[in-house]
């Protein structure tokens, strides 16, 4: 019997338009991927791109992975899903690989189905502990779009998600300065004076609970110098507050460390994490805690798929590829040199370029003197320009002016000379066009 004809990728975004609920899609999306293999994938009509959102930032070690496969492929063939109230070999052995590594006292994991409810778990965790309610945050900071934690984004158009009062959700939330360093008005000295009143907002709020923030913001890719978080550390301990750090895109090696949390040399009560811990197989989430935090800690139930087998199967597979392909070091070695090609652009619209290890992005700007963003239109003009140059990437930012920029910790020199070229080219265009 013969095979049909391939189905047109045009045809397929018909079918998907008219059954599928999508919260969002953009220019040129979504796209029908039909296959992909480790920095690149390919649509129904063929055409290949380079992956800088990394799957969604899920694929550390890129997609399809051969070590992952073998992993996932022989525990189907074993257990795929047994009760929370069992363990699978598997799962046993990744949390013992995640604690054996994570930093200051973390020794035990309970793991979730991904980052939205590890967050979720955290803030029970911290207001268990303390039986305090309220959670401090960071502009900017951005930690999932359920109920429970959705009063720690600072995106208001998430929180109006929720269809109730923006008071409601914020109740026990409120937020202190992240360090947008490149867009302080004081360029020349830092003296950390966006935390000047921090200590007081904390005395005003005598029942927090924990300081909740990602160690480096992923959302525009806002990177602390080390003397700012260790000045907020303290701040935090003076107050007798839990650190709770959401890892939840920065771990795996993803900002050139294993976690992001050792370029600062915190110690975190609680750490979430998601994403890139299956290796891209499933959903899986974690939330690693000190003994002090998880002696009497009660979760209520625990997330039917929590610690899926193949999952767990996968992430174990995803260290050992980790350690034995030297992707940590690929990725800081490949953030250096990303971040340099862009910057020698010298293109008027290229106001900062930030990285840490292969987490960060480019930030564009009308005039690189009054860093005025560039306006949203040519932001995404740019960006789907890219798109016909064979990128995938995604704009974030504060000001929706930043290129987001995570490829898989793979990813090679010569690829990104290929991202380097098709911007270099594009800038002018579209600001020619414009």
């Amino acid at each position: 019997m013969s095979k049909p004809a391939p189905e047109s990728s045009q045809s397929l975004v018909e079918r998907d338009q008219q059954v599928v609920c999508r919260p969002w899609t953009g220019i040129n999306e979504p796209l029908p991927i039909v296959s992909a293999s480790g920095c690149t994938v390919t649509d129904e009509d063929g055409n290949t791109f380079l992956d800088f959102t990394s799957g969604y930032f899920v694929n550390q070690a890129g997609h399809c992975h051969p070590n992952i496969i073998r992993a996932a492929t022989e525990q189907l063939g074993l257990a795929m899903q047994v009760s929370g109230r069992h363990l699978t070999p598997p799962v046993v052995e990744l949390a013992e690989r995640l604690t054996d590594v994570a930093p200051g006292k973390l020794n035990q994991i309970m793991f979730a189905t991904g980052g939205s409810e590890a967050n979720e778990f955290a803030l029970k965790m911290a207001r268990q502990k303390t039986g305090k309610k309220d959670l401090v945050c960071l502009d900017n900071g951005y930690h999932g779009l359920s109920l429970g934690v959705l009063g720690g984004c600072s995106g208001e158009k998430y929180r109006a998600t929720a269809g109730l009062p923006d008071e409601e959700i914020c109740k026990h939330f409120y937020r202190v300065p992240s360090p947008y360093c490149y867009r302080c008005p004081k360029q020349s000295c830092c003296e950390l004076q966006c935390l000047d009143g921090v200590e007081a907002q904390m005395e005003a709020r005598p029942d927090t609970a924990a300081l909740l923030a990602e160690p480096i913001q992923a959302v525009g890719g806002i990177i602390p110098s080390e003397s700012w978080w260790a000045r907020l550390d303290s701040i935090r301990k003076k107050h007798n507050l839990l650190l709770i750090l959401d890892e939840i895109q920065t771990a795996m090696g993803r900002t050139g460390s294993m976690f992001a949390a050792e370029h600062y040399g915190l110690e975190p009560d609680i750490m979430s994490l998601g994403k890139g811990i299956s290796g891209g197989v499933g959903s899986l989430g974690g939330i690693l805690g000190t003994p002090e935090v998880l002696a009497n800690y009660y979760s209520g139930t625990t997330p039917t798929s929590a610690g899926n087998a193949v999952s767990a199967a996968a992430g174990v597979a995803l260290f050992d590829t980790i350690i034995s392909e030297g992707l940590i070091d690929n990725a800081k070695a490949m953030g250096e040199y990303f971040s340099g090609a862009v910057a020698a652009l010298n293109d008027p619209w290229v106001g900062d370029v930030r990285f840490k290890g292969l987490l960060g992005g480019v930030e564009l700007v009308s005039d690189r003197d009054s860093r005025d963003p560039l306006a949203k239109k040519l932001v995404l003009g740019v960006k789907d320009a890219l798109h016909r140059e064979g990128m995938l990437l995604t704009v974030s930012g504060l000001h929706k002016n930043v290129l987001r920029l995570q490829p898989p910790l793979s990813i090679t020199s010569k690829q990104l000379d290929t991202f380097t070229a098709a911007l270099s080219s594009v800038l002018p265009k579209v600001r020619d066009a414009a």
